[in-house]
């Protein structure tokens, strides 16, 4: 390993691994991405990886639909085999007469989606049951549907883009920590890591839940909490066949075809999101988990009564009090992050490292494609943020 570089990246994840993929293409300096186990071993690695396009606000929708592109056309843009299905992805939410304003909410949103070129629409409890006529619809007046959004192979896909980075000359390392960002006054002079340490005029930490730990060596607090979430692997009865994907808030679930035969199921409640150490969280199912999985999902698939649970696992989440992430400079000259993407963040993965590329090259000025200052580190100084 090197001792010297222009840019160090922090975290071997798909925004990690997008970034050096876009700084290294450029030729702009010697890049390094450190990952302290292997590439996607963190939240990359355990996600649904659920290519939603659906916000209530501009800027994520932007980005996950600049990602989605990435995705959907992975051979051209990035080269290898194909990551994206295009399954087709239905989102609920709760349109009954005591929440009514949701739909006018939902149609905002919509809108707001195809000003961006989202080519999402609105569609009727009645036209749900044409497209997905296995499941119940009785609770669901109306919902948004996506026709060619849908999922991803999440590993192969934050390895191709990490081989994309190697190949276009960043030096990609698993296996080395960064435990601490070193500054000279208001500047910043590089990383300590289990290896040695490493000069850099600019660091760049990705690094998800374990991100706050390691900007407060630099003396930046960001207030990002861990949580453990799981999802359980189910093998589908033979007389229910492939569905959409489903961000289900109605029904409390998310939702996805695993494999042939196989469907991924997370259940959501502040019960099955609980506040974790990232170092030290137990990573299987709890007990009775499987269960539970399948009781939830039979509320919207009848037929899953009679699925059989085959594993699962539990991942973190890095929640910001807000739920929106943190990206930007932070602290001293030369350190950005890019963090606290509460559960939303593969999806966005590839625009995020294309954002931060332009941001580190011009921290001025930053990407004229999306308005990152909503999503400013500082912006928990004040209560401000909670009038957004």
């Amino acid at each position: 390993m090197e001792r010297t570089a222009d840019i160090v990246i922090v975290g071997g994840g798909i925004m990690g691994a997008s970034l050096a993929w876009h700084l290294a293409r450029r030729r702009i300096g010697r890049v390094m991405l450190l990952e302290r186990d292997v590439v996607a071993a963190g939240a990359s690695g355990r996600t649904g990886a659920l290519l939603r396009r659906h916000y209530s606000n501009q800027p994520e929708a932007i980005l996950a639909h600049r990602s989605w592109h990435t995705f959907a056309h992975w051979p051209e843009v990035v080269g290898g085999p194909a990551v994206h299905t295009p399954s087709g992805l239905i989102v609920t939410v709760d349109t009954s007469p005591e929440r009514v304003a949701n739909v006018d909410r939902l149609r905002r949103n919509v809108a707001m989606q195809n000003e961006v070129g989202i080519p999402s629409r609105m569609v009727s409890r009645e036209e749900l049951h044409e497209l997905q006529p296995q499941a119940n619809w009785e609770d669901v007046a109306f919902a948004a549907y996506e026709p060619d959004s849908g999922y991803v192979d999440a590993i192969p896909a934050t390895q191709g883009m990490a081989r994309a980075a190697r190949d276009a000359g960043a030096q990609v390392i698993e296996g080395v920590g960064v435990h601490q960002i070193l500054t000279d006054g208001d500047r910043v002079t590089g990383v300590r890591t289990t290896a040695g340490d490493v000069a850099a005029g600019s660091v760049v930490v990705v690094a998800g839940p374990w991100t706050p730990a390691l900007t407060q060596t630099a003396g930046v607090s960001l207030p990002i909490e861990a949580l453990r979430v799981q999802v359980a692997i189910l093998q589908r009865p033979l007389d229910v066949a492939e569905h959409m994907v489903y961000l289900d808030t109605a029904a409390g679930i998310f939702t996805r075809p695993w494999a042939p035969g196989r469907t991924l199921i997370g259940v959501g409640g502040g019960d099955q999101h609980d506040p974790v150490d990232p170092d030290a969280f137990e990573t299987r199912n709890d007990p009775g988990y499987g269960d539970l999985a399948i009781a939830a999902i039979t509320q919207r698939i009848p037929g899953m009564r009679h699925a059989r649970y085959l594993h699962g696992h539990a991942g973190l989440y890095d929640m910001t009090p807000d739920a929106h992430p943190v990206i930007g400079a932070a602290g001293p000259d030369g350190l950005f992050v890019a963090a606290g993407f509460s559960g939303a963040g593969f999806k966005k993965g590839p625009a995020v490292g294309e954002a931060l590329e332009d941001l580190v090259m011009a921290p001025e000025r930053g990407p004229d494609w999306v308005d990152l200052a909503p999503f400013s580190p500082g912006r928990f100084t004040s209560d401000r943020w909670q009038t957004r």
